[in-house]
């Protein structure tokens, strides 16, 4: 929320001089006890803000006051800045000093604002208190642990109480001022350096010594009109994992009664942190004030010429515990004793390993004379002093040890020292704090100093009854009264940490009061010990009470978070008489505690709720008297920092459908998931999928392929905050092959080992159901111990057998199933159908190609293919094709003398047994087998047609040819095809032969060649068989074609023996007179008469012109030579002579 500002100087201020580089602050008062302004009140508003951001201005600021009835503001004037970062040594820690007057980016200056005039409270504050409150529109968007820092405010603010008199029981007017709020000693640490533990306080300090508590406090944003948090303003969100009470990255903790914050700068960033203060004056709250810092955490450079870390100083213990013999902060001493000790602060780091730092001391404390030297300038003479042993006060440095005396003497008024409001205490704290000069941030280090004064050392013992933790860490002490104890009883009460002491006197109280609050007990984090002595004078004490033990409760999450265990320890042993059972009380969902069972032993287990819910719960002891002791407040996270139990496959199965089911087992009931992987082929493991539930334990693979291969699968639980645990050992199906025989009827099964089965594999079941022909089942099981394999054999053919392995371990507890199978025995089926769909002579290579169409529905393992010459019908086997589930099978013959024979085909399928199937063409009860038979086309010249008109004198060629046989859809016509002079075939047929309209025509046919005389009288011809329509499976497209014919007719050459080569157009060319000559080992020569070659050409078609070289030759007489292939392919040659005449 951001507060709307009415008058306009106050909204430049607050949005444009603060803006967004506020970093924290506090409001404290002063009660005036001198001077003419006795009894009024100096109140002062520190700010703090980032240097590298705008500076704050300087205008009156107004402290808004809640529930007064007369007073709504104080106005507080700028009194000072001040530059409080970090002084250090930057020349020989090598770094930069942070400095605001340069803008630094994590310097911190302080704003100061009071009261120009001490003003009057009248009244009285009401329960609620006083509240005073600044608050300024904006956040620094560069914090770490806000939710949306930009957008958040910023509200400074301060209570005040009633205090009501000890004696009277009236409450005392705030007019004249009797009661200052605690102020904060130390300058807030905002700079700090990552990398180790550190601890530091803001040794906030009580001039009339009023007992202080520390406490986390949540960040406020601002508001928009009244002060009524948490409604407006409402506590800032942090964002996870920071809490207002865990705002520090390292487990930070918070010492209530010295405000030492400890923890493990182990993350860099900006952190906001709020520290409540409680002034208690006689038991009394009196005041509250908070004080807002961001942290700036600070990866800091390394110590120069060296990888370490900047530690802090140590700061040496004084003192020896004597019963553990362990060095001490703390001690106790009798009235009179001098006190005295000299305390180190050392550090070891050094610059450039030569140079040490520079090491400052300071002191602070009630007990503190003013000056550290006058002991009788504080508020219980006589006081302590200190000094560095040359006689300079703190602060006092000094390169690598800075030491302090630390000198007092006890006294007798000590034992009952003034607390402030009447009170006594014997209990006195000194804080000594040392640091370096390591830029840009120093290392600091605290140590609180305790001593506790008794006096000298009987009474009746009281009758200690109850111990008592309170909220705070806080302890309250139960007591009964003594019987007639006199009015002026005193009760002293001792406390100690340790069962064996020391125990250290607390306080004393007067009777009739039986009861006492330990403030600052530390019993929130341990048991404490308590006893009571009574006395009437100083020096005559009782024999201490019975010893109680505060309960300390322990709780932890089990069971994957999901309870928490309680144990606690009893306040005493044997339990006192008066005690009754334990109660356990745990706060629910509506912040209310609730009794949720009751124990007289010293655990109980508490269902938790669900993951990241902390649960509170607390153990109370009521007593016959009346009292009751309380157990300190535990809790748990209920979140699993523990791994899940490796959950245990129990068994891999396979479901009827083949689906891989793993089931398991886990002892982790907090399981939020279960994950489960599969081993790929590779070895490598693969997220397969993710079951929710701790309830759910099995898991069917959908997409297994369990029928075909064994699955190997492992799984991990997840919990619900996330842990994973180990992944489990790996199971893996059981997967079944087998081998059906159907010639022999037997089966052979063979499976994968089952690996890691929970207590050892004992042996496989093999399970078989048969079904017989007659529905009646018979069960068998067979046991089979060190073997992976089974032959069953003898089947009963018409049977079903139904046969799956079990994998049992040792003590049959675990049963692994794998894979079913099932199969019927039965001869394989035969094929529907066998056709050769045609059989054709390849003309490329003169195989003959054959076609099959074949049921590929029917398990067959090859194709026989069978042969027989000519029309013998002598069949034998020349080749086989093997079973590729085709619907149509391929086989050239490449055996075959396609030129000189037509050939006839079978071919069977063969099964599995080897046996051959004699299948129909079209229904495998027809007596039709597949059958082909190839055309052959014969050729021969010049037969002798002399008693032919039509073919006598003619060159003629006579072709004959079988019949194709046998289609489904016959042969409608055969188309003879012809090649002249070696040309390519003619595209259209030269005769065809309808088989459909002149079925018994002859297949034969005589081809009259004479036209061709001038050609080479090759001749060429071949036969193409066209099948019908009528075919179920559709004609054979290609048809068949039958094997290609070729003949050459009779060659004749005539020469004449002169010629005119003159120009006249007539017998102008000398060459042969050929008819069918080929040009196949054609050659025709000139020579001259002294044998020169002056003419040549190996083509029928071409003569010589009478020319040699472009010149014309002389007239004579000139030899021939010619030479060519006859009728009977035998070279002839012809030798003459030819005149040339012109």
């Amino acid at each position: 929320m951001k507060k709307i500002i009415l008058i306009f100087s106050l909204f430049i201020f607050s949005q444009s001089t603060f803006a967004t580089h506020l970093m924290g602050g506090e409001i404290t008062w002063k009660c005036l006890k001198n001077g003419p302004d006795i009894g009024k009140y100096i109140f002062t508003m520190k700010v703090y803000r980032d240097c590298s951001g705008t500076t704050v201005g300087t205008f009156t600021q107004n402290i808004q006051v809640w529930n007064h009835p007369t007073i709504i503001n104080i106005p507080v004037e700028f009194v000072l800045s001040q530059d409080v970062s970090p002084q250090c040594d930057p020349i020989n820690s090598g770094n930069t000093v942070l400095s605001c007057a340069n803008g630094d980016v994590g310097a911190v200056e302080e704003y100061i604002f009071e009261t120009l005039n001490p003003i009057t409270l009248t009244g009285v504050p009401p329960a609620q208190g006083w509240q005073f409150t600044w608050d300024n529109c904006c956040r620094n968007g560069a914090i770490t642990n806000l939710t949306n820092p930009s957008s958040e405010g910023f509200t400074l603010r301060a209570s005040m109480f009633p205090f009501l008199d000890p004696i009277t029981g009236v409450a005392t007017p705030a007019d004249p001022c009797f009661d200052s709020s605690p102020e904060f000693k130390e300058q807030p640490k905002t700079i700090l350096c990552t990398g180790f533990p550190f601890s530091y306080s803001h040794n906030a300090y009580d001039d009339e010594l009023d007992e202080l508590i520390y406490n986390w406090a949540r960040p406020l944003d601002d508001f928009i009109t009244t002060f009524n948090p948490p409604i407006d303003p409402i506590p800032l969100p942090f964002d996870p994992p920071y809490t207002f009470n865990n705002p520090l990255p390292g487990n930070p903790t918070l010492n209530p009664a010295t405000g030492e914050v400890s923890y493990d700068a182990n993350l860099a960033g900006n952190f906001v942190t709020c520290i409540q203060v409680q002034s208690y004056k006689c038991n009394q709250l009196v005041a509250e004030i908070y004080r807002e810092v961001q942290v700036v955490l600070i990866a800091c450079p390394t110590m120069p010429s060296s990888v370490a870390p900047n530690n802090p100083p140590v700061v040496s213990a004084p003192f020896i515990d004597p019963s553990s013999l362990i060095s001490s902060y703390d001690t106790t001493v009798f009235a009179g004793a001098l006190v005295e000790f000299t305390i180190d602060g050392v550090d070891n780091d050094l610059y450039n390993n030569t140079t040490a730092q520079s090491l400052t001391m300071e002191v602070s404390g009630g007990q503190f004379s003013d000056d550290y030297v006058n002991t009788l300038s504080c508020l219980n003479p006589p006081c302590a002093t200190f000094n560095d042993a040359i006689g300079q006060v703190p602060p006092f440095a000094s390169p690598g040890v800075v030491s302090g005396i630390f000198s007092w003497q006890t006294a007798c008024t000590h034992i009952d020292a003034s607390a402030g409001c009447g009170q006594t205490s014997n209990v006195f704290n000194f804080l000594v704090k040392v640091y370096d000069d390591f830029c840009p941030a120093n290392g600091i280090k605290f140590a609180n100093i305790k001593i506790t004064v008794l006096p000298s050392p009987v009474d009746n013992s009281p009758d200690l009854r109850c111990v008592s933790v309170l909220p705070n860490n806080k302890s309250e002490i139960s007591w009964d009264h003594l019987s007639g104890a006199p009015p002026s009883s005193v009760y002293s009460v001792f406390h100690s940490n340790n069962p064996n002491g020391p125990f250290v006197f607390l306080d004393s109280v007067m009777h009739p009061i039986n009861t006492y609050i330990h403030n600052s007990s530390n019993a929130n984090n341990a048991s404490q010990y308590y006893y009571v002595s009574s006395h009437s004078s100083c020096a005559s004490e009782s024999l201490p009470s019975d010893t109680l033990k505060s309960i300390y409760l322990n709780v932890s999450a089990i069971n994957g978070d999901t309870e928490a265990n309680m144990n606690w320890n009893n306040i005493h042993i044997p339990d006192l008489i008066t005690s009754l059972d334990f109660n356990i009380l745990a706060l629910n969902s509506s912040s209310n505690w609730s009794n949720v069972g009751s124990t007289s032993s010293n655990d109980f287990i508490f269902p938790a709720q669900t993951c990241n819910s902390f649960q509170s719960l607390y153990v109370e002891l009521p007593d016959l008297s009346g009292c009751v002791s309380n157990s300190n407040i535990n809790g748990a996270i209920l979140k699993d920092t523990i791994r899940p139990d490796n959950p245990i496959i129990n068994n891999v199965s396979v479901d009827i459908n083949g689906n891989s089911v793993i089931s398991w087992s886990s002892s982790s009931s907090d399981v939020d998931v279960y994950a489960i992987y599969i081993l790929d082929e590779f070895g490598s493991w693969i997220t397969l999928d993710s079951i929710f539930g701790f309830l759910n334990n099995t898991y069917t693979f959908n997409n297994s392929n369990a029928n075909s291969i064994y699955e190997t699968f492992s799984l991990r639980s997840i919990d619900s905050c996330g842990n994973s645990s180990i992944r489990s050992i790996e199971h893996n199906s059981i997967n079944v092959k087998y081998l059906y025989d159907a010639c022999d009827l037997s089966i052979k099964f063979n499976w994968n080992d089952y690996i890691n089965i929970n207590d050892g594999l004992s042996h496989y079941n093999i399970i078989i159901r048969e079904t017989d022909i007659q529905n009646n089942v018979i069960m068998d099981s067979v046991r089979i111990a060190n073997n992976l394999d089974y032959d069953l054999n003898n089947l009963n053919q018409g049977s079903t057998y139904y046969f799956y392995v079990k994998a049992y371990n040792n003590d049959s507890s675990v049963i692994a199933i794998s894979n079913q199978n099932e199969i019927t025995v039965d001869y394989p089926n035969l094929p529907k159908y066998n056709y050769i769909d045609y059989a054709t002579v390849n003309h490329d290579n003169g195989n003959v190609d054959i076609s099959c169409l074949v049921d590929n529905n029917i398990l067959v393992s090859q194709y026989n293919v069978y042969r027989s010459f000519k029309d013998d019908s002598l069949f034998n086997m020349i080749g086989k094709v093997d079973n590729s589930n085709s619907s149509s099978i391929f086989f050239s013959d490449n055996s075959a003398e396609t030129y000189n024979y037509f050939y006839e085909y079978q071919i069977y399928p063969i099964d599995s047994c080897g046996n051959i199937l004699k299948i129909g063409s079209v229904d495998q009860l027809n007596s039709d087998i597949s059958y082909a038979k190839t055309i052959f086309l014969d050729s021969e010249i010049n037969i002798d047609y002399s008693d032919n008109l039509l073919f006598n004198e003619q060159y003629t060629n006579t072709l004959t040819f079988n019949e194709y046989d046998k289609w489904l859809g016959n042969v409608t016509e055969y188309q003879l095809f012809r090649s002249v002079n070696r040309e390519p075939f003619d595209l259209i047929p030269l005769y065809v032969f309808d088989r459909v309209n002149n079925p018994n025509e002859e297949l034969s046919y005589i081809d009259i060649v004479t036209e061709f005389g001038d050609g080479n009288g090759r001749f060429c011809y071949y036969i193409k068989a066209i099948e019908g329509n009528n075919n179920p499976y559709g004609s054979a497209i290609e048809g068949s074609l039958s094997n290609i014919s070729c003949v050459s007719q009779t060659p004749i050459l005539f020469l004449p023996n002169s010629f005119t080569p003159n120009g006249d157009e007539h017998n102008e060319i000398f060459k042969p007179i050929t008819n069918f000559v080929s040009d196949i080992g054609y050659e025709f020569s000139i020579y001259s008469r002294n044998g020169e070659l002056i003419f040549t050409t190996n083509d029928p078609g071409k003569g010589w012109d009478g020319t040699f070289k472009g010149s014309f030759v002389k007239n004579d007489n000139y030899v021939f030579h010619v030479s060519y292939v006859n009728g009977i392919a035998v070279l002839t040659e012809k030798t003459g002579f030819v005149s040339l005449i012109r």
